[in-house]
């Protein structure tokens, strides 16, 4: 009984965070399309961030809510093609955000760093060749190589009923620490942790740059308290995604190599740690929105449009 009503919390929490996670992207993203003001390429990629967030919440946190609510996996067959195209995608879907995050910390230092030449550095083609880029590196680098170790059986996928997901497990202690290892130290984790750590970094020393300026330069300081706000506003989604997908990665670490799964404490730390990491496709939008005063105006805009008065002559 206890046990069934801790799947039934975890469903509902999972539910009620996709459907917030839903509203919030979905309303960046509306409100980016809507509004001339925001087709810049620092807004299309936030948008497209919280794109990949929309696609987060409606591919792993909904089947993940429904299947803890139902202690069944909504895909059927634990062992089949459905559930290891959700294990595949889960990972995607971690790493296309992180490294979305490292175009945007490059795309801020560079209005930062050269604000008058920002727009002819920084085109929108550019961004969406950038954008392509990202997307594309983690399908070609990981895609193959998940099925190839299905295909051979050096792993298998499995629903695990306190995650409520099905996860990739390794028959192999070996090839598991050879697929960590390669996942962590490539350009899908700890090369764009660093390039972020790196970028804002170099931020931070040309934002105390321009402020001593300011105290001695007649410089345009609403434009620079504007730009250094939208940097702080960066920074926020950034260490968001960060702080929630540490935890994650590390019990992820032990997990593939079979480390806690048997002691309840580090099983019950594994199983928080996958939820943790959920809040950031979450709290991205609503941390961007209420930041965002022209985000703001355009969504009331949307939802409260001014009353049409007609002129009779």
């Amino acid at each position: 009984m206890v046990a069934e009503t801790i799947m039934l919390v975890r469903g509902l929490t999972m539910c009620v965070m996709a459907s917030l996670s839903l509203v919030g992207n979905i309303s960046v993203i509306v409100a980016t399309v809507s509004s001339p003001f925001l087709h810049t390429p620092s807004h299309i990629l936030v948008a497209f961030l919280c794109f990949f967030h929309l696609l987060s919440a409606a591919l792993s946190m909904v089947p993940i809510g429904i299947s803890c609510l139902t202690e069944h996996w909504i895909g059927g067959d634990t062992d089949g093609m459905f559930c290891e195209m959700f294990s595949i995608t889960v990972i995607l879907l971690t790493i296309i955000p992180f490294n979305l995050l490292v175009v945007i910390s490059i795309d801020k230092f560079t209005a930062v760093k050269y604000p008058l030449q920002y727009n002819r550095i920084v085109t929108k083609k550019l961004v969406l060749v950038m954008i392509l880029s990202c997307t594309l590196v983690p399908i070609l680098g990981m895609v193959p190589i998940q099925m190839i170790l299905l295909g051979n059986k050096s792993a298998y996928t499995e629903f695990i009923l306190p995650y409520g997901s099905c996860s990739i497990i390794f028959a192999d202690e070996n090839c598991a620490l050879c697929y960590v290892l390669y996942v962590t130290f490539t350009a899908f984790q700890v090369i764009p942790l660093l390039a972020i750590v790196i970028f804002y970094s170099l931020i931070f020393v040309e934002v105390k740059k321009q402020v001593k300026s300011a105290r001695t330069q007649t410089l345009d300081k609403k434009n620079m308290l504007d730009c250094h706000k939208a940097t702080v506003t960066i920074f926020l989604l950034v260490l968001t995604y960060i702080l929630t997908w540490l935890p994650e990665w590390g019990t992820d670490f032990l997990s593939f190599l079979g480390i806690g799964m048997e002691d309840t404490t580090l099983y019950n730390i594994q199983i928080a740690s996958r939820w943790i990491f959920f809040l950031s496709p979450v709290a991205d939008p609503y941390i961007y929105a209420l930041r965002h005063n022209k985000v703001q105006q355009e969504l009331k805009r949307l939802l409260c449009p001014a009353p049409t008065t007609n002129n009779q002559a």
